[in-house]
């Protein structure tokens, strides 16, 4: 049987953050016999980014120009974005003129337009995913949808109505729900990170089929750990540099408030906590490696403990250390629907989390339901710093659950399984 063609519109798939590793990780699981991918994502100018597909795969990776629209973007500079969702040809009239100043979803369409209508042809079956953030992903994957009648699967890693980051203001929101609307009216299936987020799209568009695909780990990723060897020397030299000899060492990867600023409070929450109790024997080494704001590199700086602050690194470095923690620290804020990604990566490493939130959210829920870790909110006040403490001491949390359901393999199924009844005949 011919394969089927899979056009992945994926804005942040080669650049190095967590927010890459939500098809990058899954899309490679998918059967290379049964799968031909092509991905559409912005061109990076990280040397931490590796471009190349992973051997073994079917996937064609195409690194493009062009500005997006983001979550801090006026609302005149998301016009075009807004235009081509409501007029779906429009992005194929933007070929013309000087290349580099188009739009990044004009670039992409046009590269997929030529691959999908030559696959169509030849009597191939296609499909189409768009990932948001940004929200072009979507606008592109509605509009080739479209334009050559072909199977569409929208998935938002954010909210875009529901608990949307970036920032207020009527405008905004109205943009924002009119572009949602446009582009889940092109969706034969809509997926997303978490309960709550999945509730709300079943809740407003009753006539679509919703369903959850978490964030999940790799487990390539872990595996090969094993035979980093001049990776592991270097954490080992890292952690002997930054950390005294038996401390306990606790970490924090990825950014904590730079998308969703209400987890910087929590931020501030476990500093005052560490903070208010003078312990002396209480030797606790935070690690923060990951790009943080000036405002939590300033709450940092009235630690009465130690903490070192590494800044990003890239990613096999940065899961080389997450394995070597004694406790790792999740950051959340008032989003219910928050299911980070670095969450999946802290169950698969095997060390205790310990959150700190301003709500019980999906990400407590995934910590309760495999009981790796536990929470402390922070509207318990001062009450709950003996709890902050009580977690970053030395002891191991209760027995843990299966993961397997967080894995990329477990989830490359389930999307295979989406595909093939959506391309059917």
């Amino acid at each position: 049987m011919k394969k089927i063609n899979l056009f992945v519109f994926a804005a942040h798939h080669l650049a190095g953050n967590i927010a890459a590793q939500r098809f990058r990780s899954l899309l490679k699981y998918l059967d290379p016999a049964k799968y031909r991918i092509f991905v559409f994502a912005r061109e990076s100018p990280s040397a931490m980014t590796a471009t190349a597909a992973p051997p073994g795969t079917d996937i064609t990776l195409f690194p493009l120009p062009g500005r997006c629209v983001g979550s801090e973007s006026s609302a005149a500079a998301s016009l075009l974005a807004l235009a081509a969702a409501f007029v779906r040809p429009l992005p194929f009239l933007l070929t013309g003129g000087r290349s580099r100043a188009r739009p990044w979803f004009v670039h992409a369409l046009a590269e997929a337009d030529r691959l999908c209508a030559g696959k169509l042809a030849a009597g191939e079956r296609c499909a189409v995913i768009g990932s948001y953030s940004p929200v072009d992903a979507l606008i592109a994957a509605a509009a080739l949808s479209s334009r050559h009648h072909i199977a569409c699967l929208q998935d938002f890693r954010d909210g875009l109505v529901f608990e949307p980051l970036g920032k207020p203001g009527w405008l905004r929101k109205a943009m924002r729900q009119l572009i949602e609307a446009r582009v889940v009216a092109a969706s034969d299936l809509v997926t997303s990170v978490s309960g709550p987020l999945v509730d709300d799209f079943r809740r407003r568009y009753p006539r679509k089929t919703a369903a959850m695909l978490p964030n999940g780990y790799d487990p390539a990723d872990f595996a090969a750990l094993e035979g980093d060897v001049a990776g592991s020397a270097r954490a080992a030299a890292i952690l002997a540099h930054e950390v005294r000899a038996g401390a306990l060492l606790i970490g924090h990867f990825g950014r904590v408030g730079a998308s969703d600023g209400s987890a910087s409070k929590s931020l501030d929450y476990l500093v005052d906590a560490l903070n208010d109790a003078v312990e002396p024997d209480a030797n606790r080494h935070l690690l923060f490696v990951g790009e943080l704001t000036p405002g939590e590199q300033a709450t940092l700086r009235r630690a009465r403990f130690p903490v070192s602050v590494l800044g990003p690194v890239e990613r096999s470095l940065a899961l080389q250390l997450m394995r070597r923690c004694d406790k790792l620290l999740l950051l959340t804020g008032s989003r219910a629907s928050c299911a980070t990604g670095k969450l999946f990566e802290y169950l698969a490493a095997g060390a205790d989390i310990v959150c700190v939130s301003g709500v019980s959210n999906e990400a407590t829920a995934i910590l309760a339901q495999t009981g790796a870790g536990q929470t402390i909110l922070t509207d318990a006040g001062t009450a709950g710093y003996d709890a902050v403490r009580g977690a970053l001491s030395p002891h191991r949390g209760s027995a843990r659950h299966d993961i397997a359901t967080y894995s990329r393999i477990a989830q490359a199924d389930r999307l295979d399984s989406w595909l093939s009844s959506m391309v059917q005949p």
